[in-house]
């Protein structure tokens, strides 16, 4: 064979070995994103803090029995009223926030709760959710993980802390009408924390607020939370961190996604904010299509264990937020 031919079989052999790599790439990308990886599935082999999956398991199979829970629906209020009773059994006395938000579907009462576990040093961290669920006219939407999971896993959290804790104080803050009631839009969104953020700024509790961490559809199954790449890098990294020393590290994803959720108008006040949220629900893309914003949002998708997850993981980084409290420095986790 002369120089030509060596030179011809050469580069078919490249080219072969790039087209079976190709392949087995895009076959690598098409499975992941038909097929759940099992390593998120969650387990929780020790228990890592006082928070109670099983009661907060049994507060999700509640709010969901309340139905559909849109801002300004009787569902909605239901569930207020067993959010205060339970509040306030644990000890909290709740602090309401009612405002009227005007939406496509007309003027709505919407109304923002608040139990503190008040510290015993200076600084406030908020641990925010949405509490309501998205309306939909053709069939009921009970968000068993969008708008429950959050719910239940707060509730938990809030008797975990009690109401009074060392260390700085902790605001546990159920926010109304995160969903949009047509197109998702500034106008129409994020109606509760857009208030909340208006009303702190007004009596002047806004400058008190040292870090916010928001939460969102937290309950999957195969959890797995992306980066906020808008957040503190330091926050982040408090966060992220204690998830890795608990245990949890492959749940908190090293890649980054960025989502409009109830954390940006605190990002916007300048709020070293944080948003913790699971947006591939169901463990892949096909998956997430089918469970995301349908009637398929229930029980059997989301799990208690990821809910003890999160809670094990939020309740040790704590003290590492609010070591890092008050930190000038705005880098982000880009």
């Amino acid at each position: 064979m002369d120089r030509k031919g060596r030179t011809a079989m050469k580069v078919i052999l490249v080219m072969g070995i790039l087209s079976f790599v190709g392949l087995w790439s895009i076959s690598a990308l098409m499975k992941r994103a038909l097929t759940p990886d099992e390593a998120q599935l969650v387990k929780v082999t020790e228990s890592h803090s006082p928070f109670d999956m099983g009661r907060a398991w049994a507060d999700l199979g509640r709010v969901t029995a309340f139905g559909p829970r849109p801002a300004g629906s009787e569902g909605l209020e239901r569930l207020r009223g067993y959010l205060r009773n339970e509040l306030a059994a644990a000890g909290f006395t709740v602090r309401e926030q009612a405002f009227d938000a005007e939406t496509p579907a007309g003027m709505k009462r919407m109304v923002n709760l608040v139990a503190v576990s008040e510290g015993d040093r200076d600084g406030v961290i908020v641990l925010s959710n949405h509490y309501d669920t998205k309306h939909f006219a053709d069939f009921d939407f009970v968000g068993a993980n969008d708008g429950g999971s959050t719910t239940a896993w707060m509730l938990e959290m809030a008797r975990t802390l009690g109401p009074a804790r060392r260390g700085c104080t902790v605001w546990l803050v159920w926010l109304d009408g995160e969903e949009a009631w047509e197109k998702w839009g500034p106008g129409d969104s994020l109606y509760g924390s857009r208030a909340f953020v208006r009303h702190l700024r007004e009596t002047g509790e806004l400058a008190g607020i040292g870090a916010l961490v928001n939460l969102d559809m937290i309950g999957d199954a195969y959890l797995g939370i992306h980066r906020d790449p808008d957040a503190p890098r330091w926050l982040l990294n408090a966060v992220w961190g204690t998830a890795l020393r608990q245990g949890y590290g492959r749940h908190f994803l090293d890649a980054a996604k960025r989502v409009q959720d109830d954390h940006l108008p605190f990002h916007d006040a300048g709020v070293p904010a944080l948003e913790l949220i699971d947006f591939s629900y169901g463990g892949s893309f096909a998956a997430h299509q089918r469970n995301w914003h349908t009637a398929a949002d229930t029980l059997d998708k989301v799990r208690a264990e990821s809910l003890k997850a999160v809670g094990d993981v939020l309740y040790h980084a704590l003290p590492a937020i609010e070591a890092g409290m008050g930190r000038r420095d705005t880098e982000t986790a880009r």
